[in-house]
């Protein structure tokens, strides 16, 4: 494994930790994480409220554990700040 790597998924954690500690809503997680996933999969594109509405639906209809949503979002964050778009790291 690569040290960028390692560093990345300790980052990921440490984010993953305190998103968890804020204890949001689980509304506001399912919003963010349908956020993210879109920027992710299509940065070029700006989004609309009624996509990130629908594909929030679907995430909270999925049944997400809290905590693996956190994880979710954090690692998205990350992955969208170092722009690492279907990288392997």
């Amino acid at each position: 494994m690569h040290e960028f790597s390692k560093d990345v998924d300790e980052e990921i954690n440490v984010a993953a930790y305190f998103l968890a500690r804020a204890n949001h809503p689980i509304d506001r997680l399912c919003w963010d994480l349908s956020e993210k996933r879109l920027m992710y999969r299509n940065p070029e594109k700006d989004f609309t409220e009624e996509e990130v509405k629908h594909n929030a639906a679907a995430i909270y209809l999925s049944c997400v554990e809290y905590d693996v949503m956190c994880y979710l979002i954090a690692q998205l964050d990350i992955l969208l700040k170092y722009e690492l778009y279907g990288k392997d790291l």
